[in-house]
């Protein structure tokens, strides 16, 4: 099998693997008596772990080999998974949790700086899109398979089996390249972008990354109440959030031959402020779901221009790619923080959604103060 399809490969197994641990995580946790704190603690213990090691793990693979540091993080995952399934009592899981965000910290940035490593010139947009496709078909595939098995077998038997593909990893990384011999993924920086342009635009795109995976976080956690409130259920909520998935793998596949500029990121902001304001304003189950498509039109247009601009680079890539994460886990979690504050203030179910209207204006507004105009 080529190196950049197995690559792909191990893309799609490792967030196979991470979706089918957090399907299965909360009813354990629940097992072990957890409340509403303590599940709200762990997608944040997650988090924190994740961001503590995504940048240093891209800075290490810039002086390191690469996969041997993402082999190295996908085996503390495998063992996070084994500890999670056999975890006598609540905290033992809050103590294991953050083996995972830490595992996957020194791999997903590597992985990432190795793929434009392999990429003929001019190549990088296709193989971006390729690796996004692949990642975003794992996590749907994770969430399905871990819903059944928890249903179906227990919380625990499906921590352990999360562990799995994350193994089948270890087996399927390439060897690594030679630095030297890895050549640039195309021009870099782009042609339409030189010197200060390259790194504002970089700038810009962490930052659009950031806002639209806060978006995201801000409808999987704050939409399920508001959706309660107006008559709705998890039904809905889910196909809500199966239309977000399968609308940003979509957009994937769409940007296989796009180098982004300034419009894409804009496009993004467009995109973000359509869905939240139609779904604020929708009467139901159809309107919801048409609202839906531009979040994970949001999703797809944001993260593919921030790991394209990461990557778009003779140097450094590894730690451009860590950034881009830790700035992806600082948005996810952060923006939904405020939101919950701002809901706990007002009273209002639709603060977090207003909040995040306000954040895409600001965002709009500075991209277009700042980014030149091409």
């Amino acid at each position: 099998m080529p190196a950049l399809a197995r690559l792909f490969l191990a893309a799609f197994l490792t967030d196979a693997s991470l979706y089918l641990a957090f399907a299965a995580l909360p009813f354990r946790a629940m097992d072990l008596g957890a409340g509403s704190i303590s599940l709200g603690i762990l997608p944040t213990l997650y988090a924190i772990a994740y961001m503590s090691t995504a940048q240093l793990g891209g800075r290490l693979s810039d002086r390191a080999p690469r996969l041997v540091l993402a082999r190295l993080g996908v085996a503390l995952f495998f063992l996070g998974c084994l500890a999670l399934s056999r975890a006598p009592a609540l905290g033992a899981i809050l103590v294991t949790l953050p083996a995972l965000g830490l595992g996957l910290g020194f791999f997903w940035s590597p992985v990432q700086a190795a793929v434009s490593d392999r990429v003929a010139p001019g190549r990088l947009s296709r193989a971006v899109m390729g690796f996004n496709v692949a990642w975003s078909l794992g996590k749907g595939s994770g969430l399905v398979v871990g819903g059944i098995l928890t249903e179906r077998l227990a919380p625990s038997t499906a921590l352990l089996v999360a562990g799995f593909p994350a193994l089948l990893t270890l087996a399927l990384l390439p060897a690594d390249v030679p630095r030297a011999a890895a050549s640039p993924p195309g021009p870099t920086p782009t042609a339409a972008r030189t010197g200060r342009s390259a790194d504002v635009f970089l700038r810009l795109a962490w930052m659009t990354n950031a806002i639209a995976f806060g978006l995201g976080s801000t409808m999987n956690v704050h939409a399920p109440k508001l959706l309660v409130a107006r008559g709705a259920g998890p039904i809905e909520f889910g196909v809500i959030l199966g239309t977000v998935f399968a609308a940003q793998t979509l957009t994937f596949a769409a940007l296989a031959e796009h180098r982004p500029g300034r419009s894409a990121l804009l496009g993004a902001y467009a995109a973000g402020l359509a869905a939240l304001v139609g779904f604020l304003f929708a009467p139901g189950l159809a309107s919801r779901v048409i609202a839906a498509l531009p979040l994970g039109i949001c999703l797809g247009i944001a993260y593919q221009t921030s790991i394209y601009a990461s990557l778009d680079r003779s140097h450094g890539r590894g730690r451009a790619a860590g950034l881009h994460e830790t700035l992806l886990g600082a948005g996810s979690s952060s923006l939904p923080l405020l939101g919950g504050a701002a809901a706990a203030l007002t009273g209002a179910l639709t603060a977090p959604f207003l909040l995040g209207v306000g954040v895409l204006l600001v965002g709009i507004a500075v991209t277009r103060a700042v980014s030149p105009a091409h």
